[in-house]
């Protein structure tokens, strides 16, 4: 498998911040392929609103590279979202 196939995360339609972030999301997620973080947390790290990772966040999802859960305190409280890379068979993110 050639290396540089990692850095083709999603379809050619998607913007490059999208697959900045896919990229980002990649080296920041656990054994599990999944994190949660806030949106915040993750624009303060790479220098974008919270508003543009949230869309592009949604943009990857609709290109199927990660799932979005929401997650919620037992009181019915909002948490971070989880995110989960979703992966082809040979281990790759998967593009659509």
């Amino acid at each position: 498998m050639n290396k540089l196939e990692n850095y083709r995360p999603c379809a050619t339609a998607t913007p490059v911040t999208a697959k900045l972030l896919l990229l980002v999301l990649r080296d920041i997620t656990d054994d599990y392929d999944q994190i949660i973080i806030p949106q915040r947390r993750i624009a303060e790290a790479i220098g974008m609103s919270r508003s543009a990772v949230g869309r592009n966040l949604h943009r990857l999802e609709r290109a199927g590279a990660i799932t979005i859960e929401p997650l919620y305190s037992e009181y019915g409280g909002r948490l971070p979202n989880k995110y989960r890379l979703r992966r082809d068979g040979n281990g790759n993110a998967k593009a659509s």
